[in-house]
């Protein structure tokens, strides 16, 4: 296989399975070292020629990283409210070139006001920085996603704030307003607007993490993870419903419980969703449906099976669900954003995770510790970079300040 190699930056040994299942083999590389917050990262063709490049979210600045040389472009710096949170990609003014959708003034505690959700547009030239246009204020942004949850072919773009307007640290943050979780259809002029939002949902609490998906009928649904558990919001007779299949860890019911990082996997024929728990917790859960029901009914959904199969996390941040090896069935790669702290009763170090299923239904895992120590990881994807059919994982950190892909290598 061909790996792509950058002049600039440093290529990381081999790195080996270590435990039982067989797991493929990656190589490192790091392709920046400066971050401040390396606060979200996706893959997007920026520049239209038909390789994913990486969009990063910093903490006062948006940059990109052309595929295959990683040479680092800037998008905006200083334009917009610190810090930068999460982005998502779309054609929102129909010319045929990407957009990014941004949140800003990112300020967990401020449940009252600030929190500003825009687009960027690019320049006539790839060297120019992007013009900014509003899209709305919410309080806490935190995390959008992109996604035709209607059906009628057009995306819309979806907003989780993270804490409910007027909640308080005194009460846990359950207080106040429960969170709105919104979706805003693209107006036809999206410079003018006006952009004016659906709600979806508004009745959790502490909402970490959001991911739309369609199902193979094609209906729409949005998995959310938040204080109070693991839930499906779905559209049901022309209404949005949350119900929960999930309670997440409740073992601290006066500090941070449930859970806080989600995705949907597949083991077939069965699907499976994986979580961090309790919020930012120690804990890597899977969720099985004793049977797969399509369609929430009444309102209710049978609990889901919970099985934990990792409890040795510092601050479990990311999440994502990928074929690794190309057996048909999901890998399930996590991220770690702290070290152990004293009292911890694990030595293993913040870094990306690599867990296999060993039967069918998503009980049993054996792990791969792909970096113990090298990032601090906030957020990560899994895709193929280099077009081999095998689908790589990047990483962006924290206290370590770098962004890593793990060129996947296949099983030697």
């Amino acid at each position: 296989m061909r790996v792509l190699l950058s002049l600039f930056f440093a290529v990381g040994p081999l790195i080996l399975p270590v435990f039982g299942a067989e797991f493929p083999q990656f190589k490192m590389q790091e392709i920046a070292t400066d971050l401040s917050v390396g606060y979200a990262v996706i893959a997007a063709d920026i520049n239209g020629d038909k390789k994913p490049d990486l969009v990063v979210v910093d903490t006062k600045r948006v940059v990109w990283y052309e595929n295959p040389t990683w040479k680092m472009h800037t998008i905006i710096t200083g334009k917009t409210k610190p810090d930068n949170v999460c982005v998502a990609a779309l054609d929102i003014d129909g010319d045929g070139q990407l957009d990014l959708v941004l949140g800003a003034d990112w300020k967990p505690f401020n449940t009252k006001e600030g929190g500003t959700l825009q687009w960027l547009k690019r320049g006539k030239t790839l060297d120019e920085e992007w013009s900014i246009h509003p899209i709305a204020e919410e309080p806490t942004v935190h995390r959008v996603r992109v996604a035709d949850i209607d059906g009628d072919g057009k995306p819309e773009i979806i907003l989780a704030p993270l804490m409910g307007r007027d909640s308080t640290k005194e009460k846990n943050w359950v207080d106040g307003r429960p969170v709105r979780i919104l979706a805003f259809p693209i107006p036809k002029d999206p410079v003018a607007g006006p952009w004016k939002p659906i709600v979806l949902s508004e009745s959790l609490n502490v909402v970490h993490n959001i991911w739309p998906v369609t199902t193979s009928e094609g209906k729409k649904r949005i998995y959310a993870v938040s204080y109070d558990g693991v839930h499906l919001i779905s559209q049901r007779d022309n209404a949005w419903q949350t119900t929960k299949f999930g309670l997440g860890n409740q073992d601290t019911p006066n500090g941070s419980r449930g859970a806080s990082e989600i995705k949907l996997g597949q083991l077939s024929p069965r699907p499976f969703v994986a979580t961090v728990e309790p919020w930012h917790g120690n804990q890597v859960v899977t969720y099985t449906p004793p049977q797969f029901i399509e369609e929430p009914i009444r309102g209710k959904t049978p609990p889901w099976d919970r099985h934990v199969i990792d409890d040795h996390l510092r601050w479990g941040h990311g999440v994502w669900c990928a074929d690794l090896d190309g057996d048909g069935a999901d890998e399930l790669i996590i991220g770690v954003r702290d070290n152990p702290a004293k009292g911890d009763k694990f030595t293993e170090k913040c870094g990306v995770r690599i867990y296999k299923a060993t039967d069918k239904i998503g009980a049993k895992w054996d792990r791969l510790m792909l970096d113990d120590g090298g990032i601090a990881t906030e957020d990560l994807i899994v895709t193929d970079l280099d077009g081999d059919g095998k689908p790589d994982i990047v990483a962006v950190g924290r206290a370590t300040h770098n962004a890593r892909i793990y060129w996947n290598q296949g099983k030697k």
